[in-house]
């Protein structure tokens, strides 16, 4: 298979981001993995997604390295990362789906959205003030005991509110780290091509 076998196996485009590629994967081992899929051929397309995957993710076109570099080692490279895609993609067919799930491979399609972390924020932010701010209006304006808010319903409300709002706190922390791990990753490959161009 040649890159664009690759890209096509996984159903993105040859622009794609890494995220993008992550979120394909993903999907489709879920579809193809044999412990999922009975159908005959399923184990064969599960290791050509997989090596497909693995391919992409960690291209030297989609790395920081030189011109230079690319064509000394690049079919050795090629060779190489193919081999090696194949094997574990083999390895992974035959595990359960269960243990697939618990491999690198799989963990590293996972992909937090920032936009969806500050939207969480902001829901239980709006959730825990509503609840709060409802249940003291409802409080002031009630006539008679009839008509004050119920206590058990405000609390329900303002508890759903704060475990929403620590999932997010969680969720924007491992956002975070996932950002840092990016900027490293670029800083440390353009540290690199600075010492080489030295």
């Amino acid at each position: 298979m040649n890159l664009w076998d690759y890209y096509r196996i996984l159903g993105v485009k040859q622009n794609a981001t890494d995220d993008e590629i992550r979120k394909a994967y993903r999907r489709k081992a879920m579809e193809y993995h044999p412990d999922r899929n009975s159908s005959p051929d399923s184990q064969e397309m599960f290791i050509r997604i997989t090596e497909a995957y693995e391919y992409l993710i960690s291209h030297p076109y989609r790395r920081n390295i030189t011109e230079e570099e690319v064509r000394r080692n690049y079919q050795a490279w090629i060779d190489y990362r193919r081999e090696e895609a194949r094997k574990r993609a083999e390895a992974y067919a035959r595990a359960s789906y269960a243990e697939f799930r618990k491999s690198p491979i799989y963990k590293s399609t996972t992909v937090i959205d920032g936009t969806i972390v500050f939207l969480g924020l902001i829901l239980a932010t709006m959730v825990i003030f509503t609840t709060i701010y409802g249940y003291i209006y409802r409080m002031k304006v009630a006539d008679s005991p009839k008509e004050e808010p119920s206590i058990t319903l405000a609390a329900v409300s303002l508890i759903i509110g704060i475990s929403y709002m620590i999932i997010s706190v969680i969720y924007l922390s491992a956002w975070i780290a996932q950002q840092k791990k990016k900027r490293r990753i670029s800083e440390d490959g353009a540290q690199k091509e600075d010492k080489e161009s030295v």
